[in-house]
């Protein structure tokens, strides 16, 4: 560190060491000395400084170990002793400048305070002047500090302007301590009223993460005027104190004190992050009156501010009247589109961009992909990354991320890894955001070995880093590694938070592990924290995942009995749970909360709505709420086609598909098979072989199985069994379960005994314990008299254990289920339920109604089939809801309707004019006035 010199030292020292000078006086003329300084300054040129700077020492400075440089600077002292010998050199505002340019350069701040003082107080160069010269060296804050402690201690009064200078450096760099003693100074000088001082000293604190004393600096300042208020509000909102910034401009705004652009920009930054519509419209109403509406910053700000208030109309309304559009007014309202989902609007709004003469940047493209990536569209999100990389962009961690969701989602392990190697090559390394995204991308992909490579590699982690890795262990369901992550966690420091618990919570409920899971919930107690409805929820879904829809119920009584209220994302859950009951009722209610929430505007709710309607049996609902939805995403689209197609309505469900095609949308596998669904339900071979051809040439859809699946039931049903074995053969995987059923149900309805023979030979390999398999060969062989192969199959089936009845039937009441079994019909009250179905069957037979026998297997008198055919549950079940006057009915069948209580029921319904529902293994029929929706073709 170099000694402290005084001025006069100073000036002594250096011309004691430099003597020879003094005998050649004559030749340092002043056009020599300039010369020199050029000189010097022209090695400053050449040789830009890449000095460092301590952090932890303001009175030390290193300058770079280079020889030339050490040369340079002894050659500028030598050179500025000279010139301290000529008075009229001294004064000049050119040699001073160039004096404290090349001190500067060296790094040697104490002397260019010296020099400072010296032209200051000559008057040479004015504040303005050396803190212009301060910014352009501008790479070492704590230099600059130097020259301002330097210039204290030799007395100098300082300007406002300098000093607002030094405690912005203060503030950049955390110097609390050395701002708390300016402020000390400033008071002792009388200069802490000084306005721009203050708000200096606002920032300082606020940066220093003491707001409340700028708050107290301000509540004590003598005159408040707008500059302060400002500040204050400006501050609030940078440092997320939202609500209370509001407050802040509220308070402003009754003293009559109107906000600046930047205060308003940022004050509607605030609004649009809590969501505070109201307030944010009352600014702009507020812009309106003070003219600050065509600042071009304030609209900008203005659109964003109605975007994340989900009040896209306004946003365009502002967005219109904007005058000469920057790439930002542009941006603001392409982000405000894709924020919102309206992503084919976002598209258009780019075009038009394009089309004003402006150039998409980087901010641009962001907005588009992180659109696609909120609403799911993954393989969008890559076209866009696409377009990204041509134009020479360098992503940020926000695209990476938003980039690997997309991944994790379509589980694009491949492309994961090229992606790390971007992330590797780029240096992103070190972005926790990015890192917890690559261990969240490889455990989702299946590759948990990948993910704990890259967790351990992570320097930095947090919380939600840890709980990534989790959930990919909870996921392959390695429980205990997950429960031995969460204590590894606490001894490294970090404390699991809900999110932590919910995973494993969520893991063990979907094992069926009940017990274990409200252990868990215990545990979250005794560690300090209350379960929420996210970990409720984690519950909730974990049965529903296992299908027991009953204890998922159960828990949601029990989460109302903590008094936490069921969220969005518990209704999504619990409208999948009434759907796969169904329970028509329950989920009625759930959507009259979800109204009363506003839930219903989610489009998870929104389409859990669609699937339970659908699948309860209410497709007019179903439709209805549907075409209510707004951003409608492709996983809505699919549940409307696929009640379509449940419920026997082929032709509705292609023209359903083809207008998501015409919304920009693309299909995926799922979307396929609703569609081939619907084909198959309604017998639509022509329209089934198109689509089946169309997914994988079209849009490369490779058919899985259930594609399969459906086209070889297609074409069973409607008699072409050769075609359908064809099919079989061509298939690129093993044939299942579903497609060797679908054969033999073909041969069951078309009578072909040696297929169905043939199909039941597979099934018999593939699942020995399935009774529906036995006893549709039962139903075969007794209708064609083979009495002996019907013995021989029962033989099998009892050797096996298997039941040679099987089934049941429910129907639900005022919220309460009445299940009809096959093999215990022990309802209350079956014998007025028999009574009523006798009654029933004979004035339906007055209609013309003859019992089928054929759907009777076993080998016994007419009289006996009769009474058989009249145990049949969908009977007692539907006769049931006639007794308790329910309209409609609905009742679920866990197998197929046999054709006669399909029969059975046209009559009911056309006898008794009531609408009939029954939701079998396959699809729903509604029966009306003596018809039934799937036009006997099931």
């Amino acid at each position: 560190m170099e000694q402290t010199l005084s001025i006069s030292k100073f000036t002594s020292t250096c011309r004691n060491n430099f003597s020879p000078y003094k005998r050649k006086r004559k030749k340092c003329a002043p056009t020599i000395i300039s010369q020199a300084l050029q000189t010097s300054e022209s090695v400053l040129q050449a040789n830009p400084s890449t000095s460092s700077y301590v952090d932890n020492d303001l009175a030390t400075c290193h300058a770079l170990p280079d020889p030339i440089t050490s040369q340079s600077l002894s050659s500028l002292k030598q050179i500025h002793a000279q010139i301290l010998k000529l008075s009229n050199v001294t004064s000049s505002a050119v040699t001073m400048e160039k004096l404290i340019k090349m001190y500067l350069y060296f790094d040697s701040y104490q002397l260019a305070a010296a020099v400072c003082y010296m032209a200051l107080s000559s008057r040479a160069l004015s504040w303005d002047s050396i803190i212009a010269l301060l910014v352009e060296k501008g790479n070492n804050p704590y230099g600059h500090l130097l020259v301002y402690r330097e210039l204290h201690r030799l007395k100098i009064r300082f300007s406002v302007m300098f000093l607002v200078f030094t405690l912005k450096i203060c503030s950049e760099i955390y110097k609390l301590n050395l701002g708390l003693s300016i402020h000390a100074a400033l008071i002792k000088f009388g200069m802490a009223d000084e306005t721009y001082i203050m708000c200096s000293l606002m920032e300082l604190y606020a940066n220093c993460s003491i707001l409340d004393y700028s708050y107290r600096l301000f509540y004590e300042a003598p005159i408040k005027d707008p500059v302060l208020w400002n500040r204050l509000v400006a501050l609030y909102v940078d440092k997320e104190l939202l609500s209370e910034s509001l407050q802040l401009y509220n308070e402003m705004h009754y003293y009559g004190i109107t906000g600046d652009a930047i205060t308003i920009s940022k004050i509607l930054h605030a609004c649009g992050k809590i969501e505070a519509l109201r307030e944010g419209e009352a600014v702009h109403a507020q812009t309106l009156k003070s003219g600050l509406s065509c600042n071009q910053m304030v609209s900008n700000s203005l659109v964003t501010m109605y975007s994340k208030n989900f009040s896209i109309d306004n946003a365009r309304k502002v967005f219109e009247i904007i005058e000469n559009k920057s790439v930002v007014s542009w941006n603001a309202i392409i982000s405000s589109c894709s924020l919102n989902g309206f992503l084919k609007e976002a598209l258009e709004l780019l075009d038009g961009m394009v089309e004003s003469g402006l150039k998409p940047d980087f901010v641009t493209w962001n907005c588009i992909l992180s659109g696609y990536s909120r609403y799911g569209h993954d393989y969008k999100v890559f076209e866009v990354l696409r377009t990204i990389v041509g134009n020479r962009f360098k992503l940020s961690s926000s695209t990476i991320t938003c980039v690997l969701r997309s991944v994790s989602n379509q589980g694009l392990l491949r492309y994961g890894k090229e992606i790390h190697g971007y992330v590797v090559r780029h240096g992103f390394m070190g972005n926790v955001y990015v890192g917890t995204s690559l261990v969240d991308m490889y455990a989702k992909c299946g590759s948990l070995t990948s993910s704990q490579k890259v967790f351990d590699w992570m320097e930095n982690k947090n919380v939600y880093t840890w709980n990534s890795l989790i959930s990919g262990y909870v996921q392959e369901v390695q429980l205990n590694k997950a429960l031995e992550l969460i204590r590894k966690m606490k001894d490294k420091g970090f404390k699991p938070d809900l999110a932590s618990w919910n995973a494993l919570i969520s893991g063990y409920a979907a094992q069926g592990l009940s017990t274990q899971a409200l252990i868990l919930i215990r545990q979250i107690k005794s560690d300090g924290l209350k379960p929420n409805v996210v970990t409720w929820t984690a519950l909730i879904t974990g049965f529903c995942h296992k299908g027991e829809f009953g204890e998922a119920l159960y828990f949601v009584s029990e989460m109302l009995k903590e008094g936490i209220e069921p969220n969005s994302t518990t209704v999504s859950v619990l409208l999948r749970a009434c759907a796969a009951l169904p329970l028509l009722a329950k989920g009625m209610e759930l959507h009259c909360f979800a109204f009363r929430r506003a839930f219903n505007t989610d489009i998870y709710v929104a389409t859990a709505l669609v699937d339970m309607y659908s699948k309860s049996g209410s497709l007019r609902n179903a439709h209805r709420v549907f075409k209510r939805t707004n951003n409608k995403n492709l996983a809505s689209w699919n549940a409307m086609i696929m009640g379509f197609a449940s419920h026997g309505h082929g032709k509705e469900s292609i023209r359903l598909f083809e207008e998501m095609l015409k919304s920009g949308l693309m299909p995926d596998a799922v979307t396929y098979t609703a569609l081939l669904s619907g084909c198959r339900h309604s017998g639509l071979i022509d329209e089934g072989w198109k689509y089946f051809d169309q997914m994988q040439k079209l849009y490369n859809i490779s058919p899985t199985v259930e594609h399969y699946t459906c086209m070889i039931d297609l074409l069973a049903k409607t008699g072409y069994l050769d075609e359908a074995m064809d099919l079989i053969e061509k298939m690129p995987m093993e044939p299942d379960v579903s497609v060797w059923g679908a054969i033999l149900t073909g041969s069951k309805i078309h009578n072909n005994l040696e297929l169905a023979e043939t199909a039941a030979k597979k099934l018999y390999r593939l699942e020995p314990h399935n009774p529906a398999i036995y006893l549709t060969m039962i139903s075969l062989y007794a209708k064609e008299n083979r009495w002996e192969d019907v013995e021989d199959v029962k033989v099998a089936m009892n050797a096996l254990g298997l039941k040679s009845r099987f089934g049941w039937s429910w129907i639900a009441i005022n919220n309460k289920v009445h299940m009809f079994d096959v093999e215990r019909s022990t309802h209350p009250e079956m014998g007025e339920i028999h009574y009523k179905l006798y009654w029933l069957v004979y004035d339906m037979k007055k209609m013309g109604y003859e019992p089928d026998m054929s759907c009777v297997s076993q080998n016994v008198k007419s009289e006996e089939k009769l009474q058989l055919l009249m145990g049949h549950t969908e009977k007692l079940a539907v006769t049931y809801g006639l007794i308790r006057n329910t309209r409609p009915i609905r009742v679920l069948k866990s197998t197929r309707v046999c054709n006669d209580c399909h029969t059975w029921a046209k009559y009911l319904s056309r006898m008794c004019d009531c609408e009939i529902y029954i939701r079998d293994s396959v699809r729903f029929h509604r029966f009306v006035q003596g018809k039934c929706s799937c036009n006997d073709y099931w």
